[in-house]
């Protein structure tokens, strides 16, 4: 599902516009009458029942999609003009509240019903508007916390098909992909009238269709000298009965608007002139007025308290993303070398941030691809990286996890027909979210071996990044000729990778850094001489002898036999002290 960028103010608002939608189709039920025969089985107007059942959805979706949170009850509390579930933020909801809500939300929706009955009878379509409103709410709910997930997508689909049973014309609406374009829509808008240009159009196509084909079969008049007689063709006369229908449909449509006139016209001149009259209330109205305006200022009152407490904490969780931000830059400039790396990534950030900021305004923004492609050694911090770039993205709202999955063609390819595909979607499914992290992605594709199912593994990964890319971020990682030759074997990993990162191999300089690191992460402390014999091996080392080292990979290895060393020189003391365990010697520089 697409991420949207709206505060918890903006979404608020959104939610209310679309509630008064809501109230507005209800209150037209009761003006035209649809609402007495539920009134009085029901014994409640339609707005009471229109607030229990949005509460009631709203709470069964946060709870069977995650815990319920306080701006979620807050949500609940505010999205309607009463609270029949007495939702109150900082306070548990009831069991039985929960699963009460879970039995309404499953009743047929006796609105749209009505909305249905009433929309055959006015050839309207307020059910299709009510229930596209009714969408709107539940994803301002679940854009509260940066975004939405599978299981949120998956509770507005089994929620929509069962509703959309109940519109008049269901049978003739693409609902795949008007629901699709509902979740995958970056902004929360009104899709009415998306819908019906759609349904329109494959109308047009069914009647050109239906044209040509009564065309193929139209006998067409014989023409003689003297006069020119014409042959009824197939299909006239029922042209002329729906055309006789139309007229009869227009004039009775003419004669009830014009009695409606008419009474208005009447009620009007009824009415007394000059001065306004006001209407003699009785003493139980006259206080029902009174407490339903005190109410009324009560709830405005109450929603300003908490519209302010949002904002405060829309600004501090703001301040704690920034400082959070800037924890993992820090960490990444943190690294040894990588220079290049660490621009890129800065260049990034901000593009991304920009990007959005426009996304806010609502003015025009280009669409990105976030995948990446890292070349390099083995040992250069691509991983390392990788891991720093998800948390960053979760940051931003690109993901909504900070999960890294770490693979290779191992964990990707199989050995028998089928089993590959299976393998890439289940490693997938564990990514959603976060960073699908491919080592040595090249060695996926090998042309040299016949048969091979590695092909099938980037056939099934390039379609599964299209399915999940609102919320899925994959970096390939290897050689930089290797990666090259790797994104030419499908032209959809070309398209979808745009963003290469260059990771160079770190000076003996730069080794030793890494080396003093390790050394004060473990709590030991180096001795000059014992590093400058460090710098000596790694001098002496050739060009072949340092591609096989593996950079901090080897540097790595290096540090665990030292500390090896020092083991074993240490055990031969009766007493060590705590400065000894802590000192690395130039004796303890010895290397096989």
């Amino acid at each position: 599902m697409a991420q949207a960028s709206y505060t918890a103010i903006e979404l608020l608002q959104m939610g209310r516009e679309n509630y008064e939608k809501l109230v507005k189709y209800c209150t037209n039920l009761e003006a035209e009458g649809f609402w007495e025969q539920a009134r009085q089985v029901m014994k409640q107007s339609s707005t009471e029942v229109l607030d229990r059942y949005v509460q009631s959805v709203l709470m069964t979706l946060a709870v069977q999609c995650g815990e319920l949170l306080e701006n979620q009850k807050e949500f609940i509390q505010l999205i309607t003009d009463s609270n029949p579930l007495g939702i109150s933020a900082g306070e548990d909801v009831e069991e039985q509240i929960i699963l009460e809500c879970q039995r309404f939300t499953t009743f047929p929706p006796v609105l749209m019903q009505l909305c249905g009955v009433y929309d055959s009878q006015f050839h309207r379509n307020s059910a299709e508007c009510f229930l596209d409103a009714f969408l709107n709410i539940l994803l301002c709910m679940a854009y509260l916390n940066d975004g939405q997930d599978e299981e949120v997508n998956q509770f507005i689909r089994q929620y929509y098909e069962k509703i959309a049973l109940f519109l008049n014309q269901a049978e003739t609406y693409n609902h795949s992909e008007y629901l699709t374009r509902k979740l995958r829509n970056k902004r929360i808008t009104c899709d009415i009238r998306w819908l019906h240009v759609d349904m329109q159009g494959r109308k047009t196509e069914k009647h050109r269709k239906e044209r040509a084909k009564k065309r193929e079969g139209k006998k067409f008049p014989e023409i003689s000298a003297g006069s020119v007689e014409l042959q009824e063709a197939p299909g006239d006369r029922s042209r002329q009965q729906e055309n006789w229908s139309e007229e009869e449909n227009t004039t009775e449509r003419t004669d009830r608007n014009q009695v409606r006139k008419q009474s208005e016209k009447d009620q009007f001149a009824s009415e007394p002139t000059g001065e306004p009259v006001l209407e003699e209330l009785t003493e139980p109205e006259e206080e029902k007025r009174a407490r339903e305006l005190q109410e009324a200022e009560a709830a405005k009152e109450q929603f300003q308290l908490v519209k302010k407490r949002l904002q405060d904490r829309e600004e501090a969780e703001i301040r704690d993303r920034e400082a959070r931000l800037q924890k993992l830059v820090d960490e990444l400039n943190a690294l040894v070398g990588l220079q290049g790396v660490k621009n890129e990534i800065q260049s990034l950030i901000n593009l991304i941030r920009i990007r959005k900021l426009r996304e806010q305004m609502q003015m025009p923004f280009m669409d990105m691809s976030y995948h990446m492609v890292f070349t390099g050694a083995p040992g250069t911090g691509k991983t390392t990286v990788a891991r720093i770039v998800a948390k960053i993205y979760q940051e931003l709202g690109i993901l909504s996890k900070e999960t890294v999955i770490e693979t290779d063609r191992s964990g990707l390819v199989a050995g028998y027909v089928g089993q590959t595909a299976l393998k890439v979607h289940e490693l997938v499914e564990q990514a959603v979210g976060g960073v699908l992290f491919i080592d040595e992605a090249y060695a996926l594709v090998n042309p040299d071996v016949p048969n091979d199912f590695g092909m099938e593994a980037v056939d099934t990964l390039v379609k599964l990044m299209e399915d999940h890319r609102d919320d899925l971020v994959i970096i390939v990682a290897g050689y930089t000729e290797e990666m090259k030759s790797f994104l030419k074997c499908n032209t959809g990993l070309v398209s979808r990778f745009n963003k290469f990162i260059n990771f160079p191999d770190y000076s003996d300089q730069e080794l030793l850094e890494i080396l003093d690191v390790m050394a004060s992460d473990a709590g030991l402390m180096i001795e000059q001489d014992a590093r400058d014999a460090v710098g000596a091996c790694l001098e002496k080392m050739g060009a072949g002898q340092k591609e096989e080292f593996g950079n901090a990979r080897g540097i790595r290895n290096m540090f665990e036999k030292i500390v090896i060393n020092q083991a074993n020189r240490l055990i031969q003391q009766p007493h060590p002290t705590r400065e000894m365990l802590m000192t690395i010697l130039k004796e303890d520089i010895i290397f096989d």
